[in-house]
């Protein structure tokens, strides 16, 4: 169906994610960035980057118009936040203050949004004394400078969201179309420069938790052990060069993750004693590399689940790669209105 927005983007340190709507079909891309055109979810060459999308916006023919985009992790601060009721123009005003702690500058250096999460109300009340939202904020600067790189490079941004809020969606929209669905969800995203766990409940980000492992540390092992730069280590990576992922160095490296996402599931239930999680979902680069899964599972005591039953039933194209690194992208377009 026709989409206001066709196109969306998640930009990670090592790839650029893509899903595009094109002849009435949804198509993935997963193209590597040049080299060191991205450090530390920091664009270090915008013209370069600019260049580079124009460059694939020619060789994929990809739609115009108005596109999303799903911002870098350390760019933009998400959190669950609980503020007394008031009206929408105070809480404009107020919510810049909650990140206080959390931001380098003055609250007015920064962007805030918010998705009210449902409120439950005693009988007989009208308004509710409280109300949660999940909240983000983001440097004025940094979206300045995001806009300006995809105009640059041909390309109109109109929406940014942060990873937490793609999830939120895609959990939302799945729990719209199928009935008596589970409460939480459980995401392990294998990140490029770490991994990060999410339980997202209901209409809110539960919990979120990062783990300073991700496919940076294993790309540095693969170029010890074939005595190659990083760069080419990510290619050999991805291609598997060798059966290289099933190296003993790897396995340990895996092993050691597990030890670390164990951690964090056993503290979470300890925290929330009437959690039930089903199982896992994984996303990320990571996500299909098949001896991690394997670890994971075992050490983990929980089942790793298909990320595709969460995903509506698009009209794809056969021309398309694993849906489990576009998650966060069809979450970002999940509630977007049809045009009329």
């Amino acid at each position: 169906m026709s989409k206001k927005i066709k196109i969306g983007f998640d930009l990670g340190n090592d790839s650029l994610k893509i899903m595009a709507l094109k002849n009435g079909k949804w198509e993935f891309y997963e193209l590597p960035l040049p080299e060191h055109i991205m450090e530390d979810d920091v664009i270090t060459m915008p013209n370069a980057f600019s260049a580079f999308l124009k460059k694939i916006k020619k060789e994929l023919h990809l739609p115009k118009g108005p596109a999303a985009l799903l911002l870098p992790a350390s760019q933009v601060i998400c959190r669950l936040v609980s503020m007394p009721y008031m009206s929408e123009e105070q809480l404009m005003l107020n919510l810049p203050y909650e990140f206080n702690d959390f931001i380098h500058g003055e609250p007015h250096q920064y962007h805030c949004d918010y998705a009210l999460c449902d409120t439950v109300m005693e009988e007989g009340q009208e308004t509710p004394t409280e109300l949660t939202m999940m909240a983000a904020a983001v440097e004025k600067q940094q979206v300045s400078a995001y806009v300006n790189m995809f105009a640059s490079g041909g390309f109109s941004i109109q929406k940014m969201l942060p990873q937490e809020m793609g999830l939120i969606q895609l959990v939302q929209a799945y729990r719209m179309r199928n009935e008596h669905t589970p409460d939480e969800y459980c995401f392990m995203d294998l990140g490029y420069l770490s991994t990060r766990v999410f339980v997202v409940q209901n209409d809110k980000m539960q919990i979120t938790r990062r783990i300073p492992v991700g496919g940076k540390d294993l790309d540095a092992i693969v170029a010890d052990i074939l005595h190659v730069d990083q760069f080419v280590a990510g290619s050999y990576k991805r291609g598997n060069h060798q059966g290289i992922l099933e190296h003993n160095h790897c396995m340990e490296l895996y092993e050691h993750l597990a030890v670390e996402v164990l951690k964090l599931i056993n503290f979470y239930h300890f925290t929330y004693r009437q959690s039930q999680l089903q199982g896992i979902y994984l996303i990320g680069g990571g996500a299909g590399i098949a001896s991690v899964c394997s670890i994971l599972e075992s050490s983990l005591g929980l089942p790793i689940l298909p990320v595709e039953e969460l995903m509506p039933n698009l009209n794809v194209s056969d021309k398309t790669q694993p849906k489990h690194n576009f998650a966060c992208v069809m979450g970002l377009l999940a509630d977007l209105e049809e045009e009329e």
